[in-house]
């Protein structure tokens, strides 16, 4: 580990200690090549919106760094449809931990190199069932199970660090619970990990997923048998919770601990309040962006949603279960060894 990439980390630890601004969900683009029953983000006036291009990019990074080492997390859209991608990873890798999400149709080995090579510190791919036809139908889009797997294993083995990490993650609905302990086995198989987030209906048009009972005694159960399963407990623990309420779960830390950034640089407390924007981060001063974000975490009340990118962080910075999130969290962030294609 480099001197530059440990004071990285070591300023996120002061961050996270503190319960600072950590999470970033950055927007590069809303095109993509899915048509997924779970996401509106597909449909105008979204596609309609221009790409942040790298320039911009450039903007948002130095615009930041007062604010320290940051997870942004790259995403829309499918970010392997941005022609920029690579260096966009490469400026905010320099003061940041990029991480990514994609749909994996993209996916080349040399693509999943040059991400690694511009400092990608994680890359997940979504896959929702453990069957081609379910997966297929629920994309849209024929083949997009075979490429998902495909992608996830040319990313873990074209890494070029050990501490970079590849995750399946997929969504929890009410009808794919008896899919998630055969994607476990499978990411076991292929030697990557396993993730989970809970439904937003704010991103689509689909009616609130309300999960059964003892939806967390199963996922707890199953992440107690597979290694590979390292979301946190205390996040798992909390998914019935909100599939009782229909509501989500509260309070909310959004603004105080995560925020968004969309395609047009409009800051928002999260992805799911694209509508309320405290600021345009590529014009606006940064200690207005600060302040707009405090004030809208003060005075909501929002429940709205429990999905990973501020549920996990949440279990972290404010769970009970510290000792075991703690352990979560390193089986989720622990080096793991480099593989090469056969």
């Amino acid at each position: 580990m480099t001197a530059h990439e440990f004071k990285k980390r070591a300023h996120l630890l002061y961050s996270s200690l503190r319960k600072q601004l950590i999470h970033l969900n950055m927007q590069i683009l809303y095109q993509c090549n899915f048509r997924c029953d779970i996401c509106d983000f597909w449909k105008p006036p979204f596609t309609d919106m221009p790409k942040l291009d790298l320039e911009q990019v450039r903007i948002i990074a130095e615009k930041l760094r007062p604010l320290g080492p940051q997870f942004i997390s790259l995403g829309g859209g499918e970010p392997l449809m941005h022609k920029e991608l690579f260096d966009i990873i490469r400026v905010l890798a320099k003061d940041n931990f990029p991480i990514m999400i994609s749909n994996g149709w993209y996916m080349t080995p040399e693509k999943a190199r040059m991400l690694f090579e511009a400092g990608l510190y994680e890359a997940s791919v979504s896959v929702d069932y453990a069957s081609a036809d379910k997966h297929d139908t629920h994309r849209n889009k024929p083949g997009a199970f075979d490429r998902a797997l495909k992608a996830l294993v040319m990313l873990h083995e074209n890494r070029v660090h050990p501490d970079q990490r590849v995750h399946m993650i997929s969504v929890i609905m009410e009808d794919n619970i008896d899919e998630i302990e055969p994607l476990v086995r499978m990411c076991k198989e292929m030697g990557i990990t396993f993730l989970l987030s809970f439904y937003s209906s704010s991103r689509g048009r689909k009616e609130a997923r309300i999960q059964p009972a003892e939806i967390a005694r199963r996922l707890l159960d199953i992440r107690d048998r597979y290694p590979e399963f390292v979301s946190l407990p205390e996040y798992l623990s909390r998914f019935a919770e909100a599939g009782e309420t229909g509501r989500g779960v509260g309070p909310c830390y959004a603004g105080k601990n995560l925020y968004n950034i969309d395609c047009q640089g409009n800051v928002t407390r999260c992805i799911d309040r694209l509508d309320n924007p405290v600021g345009n981060i590529l014009t606006d001063p940064l200690e207005k962006i600060v302040d707009g974000l405090r004030a809208q975490f003060e005075s909501q009340d929002c429940q709205a949603c429990w999905t990973s990118c501020r549920g996990s962080i949440e279990a972290l910075l404010y769970g009970k279960q510290k000792v075991a999130n703690l352990r979560a969290y390193y089986r989720m962030i622990k080096s793991v060894p480099l593989v090469r294609a056969a």
